[in-house]
């Protein structure tokens, strides 16, 4: 499943193990527990984007998933603590609670994962969507060249690699309407 698909009907899993794929933010040592189990002594969270999630897209890096939690003391808290931003892991995690409209996650297992959306795939992505906009296609189609040489996701690559065609076809279009333009001249 996915993250998002998760954080959308947060009671419909809750006390069910899930796995899921995600994108790591931050560590957070300190929050509000609310009636929760997961008071910050016993317990670290983690901030991080859903995998699928884009982090290039403003919305989607501005809102990262909050409530997910590991033991202080136990097994993955070493490795959280080494966690990088943007560091991709495999996820499996128990729904403990569904409280404020959100899933509280207890993290059972982490496996680090290759390929990220890190800070120059942000960079680059966000360059060539603002040449592609002021017409200099070629300038943007070199940045999505040097987004895509990054070790991205899949689905990241994916994306990347739709966007690249989009900018081709309008770069046509824009040659095609210029040949016409000096035709009728």
């Amino acid at each position: 499943m996915t993250l998002s698909a998760l954080r959308a009907q947060p009671g419909r899993y809750l006390g069910l193990e899930v796995r899921f794929v995600l994108q790591f933010r931050a560590l957070v040592e300190d929050w509000n527990p609310y009636l929760s189990r997961f008071e910050p002594a016993r317990w670290l969270a983690l901030e991080v984007w859903p995998d699928e999630a884009l982090n290039w897209e403003r919305a989607a890096f501005e809102t990262p998933a909050r409530r997910l939690f590991v033991r202080r003391g136990g097994g993955f808290e070493p490795l959280v603590r080494r966690a990088r931003i943007y560091q991709r892991f495999e996820v499996r995690a128990r729904v403990r609670e569904a409280f404020l409209g959100e899933a509280w996650l207890e993290l059972l297992e982490l496996v680090p994962l290759e390929g990220e959306v890190g800070e120059g795939t942000i960079l680059h992505v966000t360059r060539a969507r603002e040449l592609a906009a002021e017409g200099q296609f070629d300038l943007a189609l070199d940045q999505y060249e040097r987004a895509r040489s990054a070790p991205l996701s899949p689905h990241a690559l994916a994306a990347v690699l739709e966007e690249i065609r989009a900018t081709q076809a309008a770069r046509e279009r824009a040659e095609a309407e210029g040949a016409k333009q000096v035709k009728r001249e």
